[in-house]
């Protein structure tokens, strides 16, 4: 029973209002619950006086952030003096040079929280997890995204962005009536939303049209961005890249699996594709230049943006594809980069950084940050962010319930130290073959010889010590849990009227 599905006529008829809690996610009902958890950081913070604190962080995230920040400032005198203004792509190589030196320079970091292993064995990171007793505040994600923010029983991140791997389908080709004969008749079974990358390359393949500007997938394959797709087909057939011993487990029935998905659908892409990013294909995918495709969530705004977008109202979105190769239906989604404040343990201010790092994530600072119509590049994470109007407005009621679903089976890339090494090794290895300048049979090999040579690097031992932490972030669910839902029911007078659980669940 979905929050979204509840009709409020009949209730609201008798002179009956209603709030929706799902049980589920653990929502919270009550703007007096989000103001308490504000006050709580605010009583926290305030006690260790003011402090202009810096940090590294793109412009494009920190934006939004930005009217948090200053009513925090104006609570309790710690704000932001200055940032460095480095894309998120680029900024995991400079914090791992500020771990290196040691320095204080920057008081936080908001980065991708992949990189927390990395970071957090070369000793730059401040543990959050007393500032997050004091302050009794949780990270109160869907699913098990909080544990992103997590590396050997440790939270070190704190998220600003959910920024999940969603399907994106073309309704208005799909619900046509002469498409869905005609892909009827060819392929013996209806025209419909894909349940697995199978059907995903069937659909493409059915909508590719060159000659119209019209190319069956959307989805990238350039070396920067590519591997994050094949993650998602290798988790869905069953795979995980190490085994307990940290040997890389690429090249078997999974990995091979994932490669063939992967390189099958060339087929339907554009052919200057292997070299584009998201400049290139979010400007296609919004006009209506593509059939299929995964892609971040945050792209859902711009295709339903009524003002710019010639395709508002004629996309599904939905469960990215999944796979029965492990003998059972898998669906994996992906986030990388997941944007995230991490602190630094050598700064004099990082308790003032954490306590502003945790007011960005509660509830009532973190729904305006990710429902900006401008500055779109913090997507929904909170529980309560998947009934916020204003979110929900955003990315439109199907699309809300989209990311929520991929939130629940959402996995990382590499969750280890060396995770630049193994994801650029990975990387280089699938675009080669993409572009034919390597067979596809030895994408795996080369990269798990690659693979083992960066396990020497960084060390066996240490490395089989981190295992438990990228195994833990692991979703802990086949598919997306139906969620369940009860009804609260408020009288006129404005009292909670609770039904019986037995009677609703």
């Amino acid at each position: 029973m979905s929050g979204h599905a509840l009709s409020r006529r009949g209730v609201l008829a008798s002179g009956v209002a209603f709030t929706v809690l799902n049980l589920s996610s653990g929502g919270r009902f009550s703007t007096a619950l989000a103001a308490a958890e504000d006050d709580r950081i605010v009583a926290a913070a305030k006690p260790l006086g003011g402090a202009e604190i810096k940090g590294m962080i793109w412009s494009n995230y920190y934006a939004p952030m930005t009217p948090a920040m200053e009513e925090f400032k104006k609570l309790t005198g710690i704000g932001v003096a200055s940032i460095q203004d480095i894309s998120i792509f680029d900024a995991p190589q400079r914090a791992m040079a500020e771990a290196m030196s040691r320095s204080p320079q920057f008081d936080f970091f908001h980065i991708d929280s992949n990189m927390i292993p990395s970071l957090a064995s070369a000793g730059l990171l401040e543990p959050l997890d007393a500032y997050m007793k004091t302050a009794d505040f949780k990270i109160d994600a869907v699913g098990d995204y909080a544990g992103f923010m997590s590396y050997k029983g440790a939270t070190y991140g704190i998220p600003t962005d959910g920024n999940v791997h969603v399907h994106f389908l073309r309704k208005d080709l799909v619900e046509n009536p002469d498409n869905q004969k005609r892909f009827e008749d060819k392929h013996g079974q209806k025209l419909a939303f894909p349940q697995t990358w199978e059907d995903d390359l069937r659909i493409q393949q059915f909508f590719n049209d060159p000659d119209k500007d019209l190319f069956g997938s959307g989805s990238l394959r350039n070396r920067a961005n590519g591997a994050t797709w094949w993650y998602m087909m290798f988790y869905s057939a069953g795979g995980f890249p190490f085994d307990d011993e940290m040997n890389p487990t690429l090249d078997n029935e999974a990995g091979n699996y994932a490669v063939d998905i992967y390189l099958q659908e060339k087929k339907s892409a554009h052919p200057e594709s292997a070299g584009w990013g998201t400049p290139q294909m979010i400007p296609r995918i919004v006009s209506g230049k593509v059939a299929s495709c995964q892609y971040w969530d945050g792209t859902i705004r711009g295709c339903e943006d009524k003002n710019k977008s010639p395709t508002a109202g004629k996309w599904l979105y939905g469960l990215v594809p999944g796979s029965e190769k492990s003998g059972k239906r898998l669906n994996r989604s992906i986030s990388s980069p997941l944007a995230a404040v991490l602190v630094n343990k050598y700064s004099p201010r990082k308790a003032q950084a954490a306590y502003l790092a945790l007011w960005w994530a509660t509830l009532k600072n973190s729904t305006p940050i990710v429902s900006d119509k401008v500055n779109t590049f913090n997507d929904a994470w909170h529980k309560g962010h998947m009934t916020a109007p204003s979110v929900v407005e955003n990315y439109t009621p199907a699309g809300i319930k989209a990311v929520e679903s991929n939130l629940q089976v959402v996995c990382p890339p590499i969750y280890l130290t060396g995770y630049l090494e193994f994801q650029d090794a990975l990387a280089k290895n699938l675009s080669e073959a993409y572009v034919g300048q390597l067979p596809s049979k030895d994408v795996l090999k080369k990269t798990e010889e690659e693979w083992k040579a960066i396990v020497r690097r960084t060390g066996r031992a240490k490395l089989k010590e981190e295992l438990a932490s990228y195994k833990a972030v692991m979703p802990k669910r086949d598919t997306p849990a139906t969620l369940r839902c009860i009804l609260l029911l408020y009288a006129a007078d404005g009292a909670p009227v609770l039904p019986s659980l037995p009677a609703i669940l």
